[in-house]
């Protein structure tokens, strides 16, 4: 063979190989390209909707059996499931709490189960488990309580505040402290038989006479408790 037929060989088969070579690199660079292209994709959607970046279906799951470990259960929920779980028998309160005044009940020894049932059956009661294993369960009712029905005053106290009292105001038993009252504008728009009355206990008997009370003497609250019943 030729000398100049073995160069033009050996021309064709680098030209060859230089085919071959970036063929390889443009595949190469494509795929290094799409890859980058993917990822930016992924973090431009992650980052205009943090607020939805999904779980694995089975991580919703894992607290609905078992509400104790929720976050957002409630100390009803939690009791709710202990007792569930627990064997055996508990002494069971029921704490009432009134507009005025209030009361617990020892309601004696149940099975666990029956506790169960009797709080499921009273969706609005609150319930917990106290530290001696007692189940305490919470009723808020919007009335006085049988001993306030028999006891109860509203009244101005000597630093001028419209106050309920356990007995009448002199004994001082306050049981609670609504506002201040603005003394000036009241002396000057009520009789003195009135604001007498009222230095003196206006005897509250049932929810009604509670609220007249409250609605009357609200419009001499001072400016201050205004702003402060505001916020």
């Amino acid at each position: 063979m030729s000398r100049f037929r073995i160069l033009k060989e050996i021309k064709k088969s680098l030209k060859r190989k230089r085919r071959h070579v970036w063929s390889l690199g443009a595949g190469v660079a494509f795929f290094i390209l799409a890859a980058l292209v993917g990822t930016w994709l992924a973090h431009r959607v992650v980052s205009s909707n943090p607020s939805q970046v999904f779980l694995p279906m089975d991580s919703s799951a894992v607290w609905r059996d078992n509400p104790s470990s929720a976050t957002g259960a409630s100390s009803r929920d939690r009791t709710l499931h202990i007792l569930k779980e627990r064997k055996g028998q508990m002494e069971v309160v029921l704490h009432r709490t009134y507009l005025c005044g209030e009361e617990t009940r020892h309601l004696g020894t149940h099975k666990a189960s029956e506790a169960e049932d009797l709080l499921r059956s009273h969706r609005e009661w609150g319930a917990s488990i106290d530290s001696a294993g007692r189940l305490l369960m919470e009723e808020s009712i919007d009335d006085l309580s049988p001993q306030c029905r028999k006891t109860a005053y509203m009244g101005m106290d000597k630093d001028g505040n419209l106050s309920l009292y356990d007995g009448p105001p002199w004994e001082e038993k306050v049981i609670r402290t609504f506002f201040q009252l603005d003394v000036d504008m009241l002396e000057s728009r009520l009789t003195e038989e009135r604001v007498r009355e009222l230095s003196k206990g206006i005897r509250v008997s049932d929810k009604d006479e509670y609220n007249s009370v409250l609605s009357t003497f609200n419009e001499f609250a001072s400016m201050r408790s205004q702003a402060i019943v505001r916020e």
